[in-house]
Parts: structure tokens; sequence; C-alpha cells
């Protein structure tokens, strides 16, 4: 007994042993492999960086920092009541971009941009958006695309797909940190928020693109047509209900002196430092039928973008139209006019710095008569007058790193109607509710590394 035991026991422990150095053998050899790209990077690049070269990978992170102080801001009770909130100083991160790009292929490039935005924002602040992005921010996709030339070096024909924004308006397809007034003019929200229910204005789907360049390399035309399904609100934002139609945009923009790109690329910008002269005019429309929001939704305008002797001129006007039906098979239909005007210079200093005083004003009108009001509510769209006006001045240490102190001022109007009827901006903050907007100084810093 007293034998067999002790062969169990030496067994149990031959094995173990066994279990043991086998686990030591595994574990080395792992050990070893993690290790030996580290050994193998001393004497030549690693495979990632390998990786980054041949695919031309390129990462940028973009801040923009406010300090304001804002006033006048009034908060409208149950009663109807507008009680005033105190002026106060506000310090937020407005926003941040964090990109990657990168070219696989000669004819194939991508770009993935996530966003972080508001985080510190006071809605109370008078300064617009959203409501603060909390104690524990929260990250989303902004851009995420990939981008097809169909010919090598021509600019002719371009495929787009992915989640982008859709080409109409020029303010929405300036990134907002090459914006050159303090905020974006607010009117591109109102066109944004009408063809896609959301304020970033994005949606999945394809699009078409490219640029012609006419003899004399003066003359040129850059063309856009996007299919894209915006969800709206059906279905928790998931759906835009058991009617379904695309959003179509297009857009064609004549050029004459310099082109805005020398090839084609989705996105626009305003201050070329002097580098371009030349004249854009921009025609655009967009159109989608039934969702069970609407029965047509429409958007059509032009847009403008003047650049000589240092001076820059841009703007734009948009007609946006809504329609639909009532439970009783009436028609319903409303309207508004979205759109700014803006004017910047640029002043060259010394130790290569660059002053830019800015004048901006941009404006929505809706329906102001109260059976307007009540259509433009019915089908979810904006009723009532929203305008602001921001002046002031960018110093420019680079193109892409600048200080900016404005006054923006701030104005609305509910007609007929009462400011718990009209849907604006200027009576709507979100995590607040009903408002009467105020005015505000603003301190920012952008910079884009």
């Amino acid at each position: 007994m007293i034998f067999r035991n002790s062969m169990h026991f030496a067994f149990r422990f031959c094995f173990f042993a066994r279990t043991q150095v086998q686990w030591r053998l595994m574990l080395a050899g792992l050990l070893a492999l993690l290790l030996s790209p580290a050994v193998k990077a001393q004497s030549q690049p690693s495979t990632l960086s390998e990786v980054v070269d041949k695919y031309k990978i390129k990462a940028s992170v973009g801040l923009q920092l406010w300090s304001t102080y804002g006033y006048g801001m009034e908060v409208i009770n149950e009663d109807g009541q507008a009680i005033p909130a105190e002026a106060r100083f506000n310090a937020q991160l407005r926003r941040s971009r964090f990109s990657l790009k990168g070219n696989p292929y000669s004819t194939l490039s991508f770009k993935v941009t996530a966003a972080l935005d508001l985080v510190g924002h006071d809605v109370l602040s008078s300064t617009e958006a959203g409501g603060n992005n909390g104690s524990s921010p929260i990250f989303r996709i902004w851009n995420a695309f990939v981008q097809w030339q169909a010919k090598p070096k021509n600019d002719r024909l371009y495929l787009v797909g992915g989640y982008f924004v859709s080409p109409i308006g020029r303010e929405s397809n300036v990134a907002a940190l090459a914006s050159t007034s303090f905020e974006k003019a607010w009117s591109q929200n109102y066109l944004r928020r009408h063809l896609t229910g959301i304020g970033p204005g994005r949606a999945m789907g394809l699009m078409v693109a490219g640029q012609l360049h006419g003899e004399g390399n003066q003359r040129h035309l850059t063309y856009e047509l996007a299919l894209q399904n915006p969800l709206f609100t059906g279905l928790a934002g998931n759906s835009s209900g058991l009617a379904s139609s695309p959003l179509l945009t297009t857009r064609f923009a004549f050029q004459l002196g310099d082109p805005e790109q020398k090839s084609y690329k989705p996105g626009k910008k305003v201050n070329y430092f002097g580098q371009r002269k030349g004249i854009t005019l921009g025609l655009a429309a967009a159109r989608q039928g039934s969702t069970d929001l609407f029965k047509h939704n429409t958007a059509y305008g032009l847009d403008w973008l003047a650049n000589t002797n240092n001076w820059h001129l841009d703007g734009e006007l948009y007609h946006l139209k809504r329609s639909g039906r009532e439970s009783d098979n009436r028609e319903l239909e409303t309207a508004g006019y979205s759109g700014y005007l803006r004017l910047g210079h640029n002043i060259a200093l010394p130790r290569s710095l660059s002053l830019e005083p800015v004048v901006s004003y941009w404006f929505y009108r809706g329906a102001t008569d109260l059976s307007g009001i009540e259509s433009a509510n019915q089908l979810g769209a904006f009723s009532g007058a929203d305008s602001g006006l921001d002046i002031g001045a960018n110093l420019y240490f680079n193109p892409t790193t600048k200080l900016s102190l404005f006054f923006a001022l701030r104005r609305g109007d509910s007609g007929e109607g009462s400011p718990e009827l009209v849907n604006n901006n200027y009576f709507r903050q979100p995590g607040v509710g009903l408002v009467e907007r105020g005015s505000y100084v603003g301190l920012g810093w952008v910079g884009v590394f």
C-alpha cells in the first residue's frame, strides 16, 4: 500500500514537473516572439513604420478653446415668464478633431475623423450648440469616407463613399477650425438640420464628384452629386419611418481665376492668405421625398467666394421648404431662408504674424404668422427669426494656429407666436429648453497639429 502511494505520488510529481517545464518553455517562446520585433527594430524599421510610410498615413489633432463672457440670457419658465440668468464667464473645449488619413494606393484615399466637443459648456453662457459633454466626455465619429479617383492624374471623376456632410452650403462644408469668424455662421446649422435632422449634418451615402479646367487654367467647374439616407427621428433615430426616400444633393461651382483646389477633395476653405486670386459662384439644390415626417423636403440656393489682394468675401443664401399632409388630408407647407455674409482682410505683421479683422452677419427667416408657425411645428420645421452679428479679429501664428477676440450680438423674433410656439435656435437651448439667447464676448484659440 505504501509502495502504491509512493509510486502514485512520484508519477504526479513527474507529471507536474513536466507540465511546469512545458509551460516555462511555452512562456519563453512567447516572450521571444513578442520581443523579436523590438530586437529587429534596432537594425531595420518596424512593420508599423513600414505600413505608415507605404500607405502615407498621417494623423492630426485640432483643438478649439473658448473663454467667453455671456450676458442677457433669459430662461422662460412654465408660466411664460422670462427669468434673467446672471452674466457669466465660461471656459470650454468648444471643439476637438482627431483625424487619420492615408493613401493605400495612388488613386485611393481615406479619412476618419473623431470629435469631442462642448466640454465645460455652460448652457446659460449665451453661446450656442448642445449641452455640456459632461465630466466623462463622449467621442463620436465626425467623418469617415473613402475616395477613389477613376483615373490617375485626372481630376474629372471621383467616387466618395461613407459618412460625410451633404455637399450643399459653403459654410457647412468649411471645417469649423478653419472658419474665419469666432463661431461658424449659425445659418449652416439650420440648413444641416433641415436636410438631415441633426446638427453635424452627416449621413451615410455615395457621391460622384470632380473638376474640369478650361484652357489657360482660368476657368474651372467643380461638380458634386450625392445620394444619402438621413434617418431623422423615426424609431429613436434609427429609421426614416415606414415611408422612405433618399436625399439627393447636387452642387456646381463655377470659378474664374485661380481654382479653390488644384485637385478635388471634399471640403472648402475661405482664407487663402493671399495665395488665391479668384471668384467662385456655387449653385446647389437638395431634395428628399416622402418619409414619416414630411411629403417633400427641399433646399436650393447659391454661395460665393472672392479672394483678391488679401481680402476675402464669402456668403450664401438658401431657400428651405417642407411640405406634408395632416391627418384630415389637408396639405401643409412651410418655408424659410437661411444665409450669411462675411468679410475679412489679412494684414501682415512682424515676425511672420498675420492679423485678420472679420465681420460676419448670418440669419434665419421663417414663418412669423400664427398659421405658418403652426404648420412649421406640425412638419418639424423652423419658424420665427434668428440672427447674429460677429465682429472681431484673428491673430495667426501660422495658417492653422490663431488667437481670436470677437463680440457676438444675437437677435430673435417670435412674430405673432409666443416663444413657446416658435422653433429656432434663439428660443431653444438643448439642456435647458425655452430661452431668449443673450450675447457674448469671446477669446478663443485654435491649433491644428
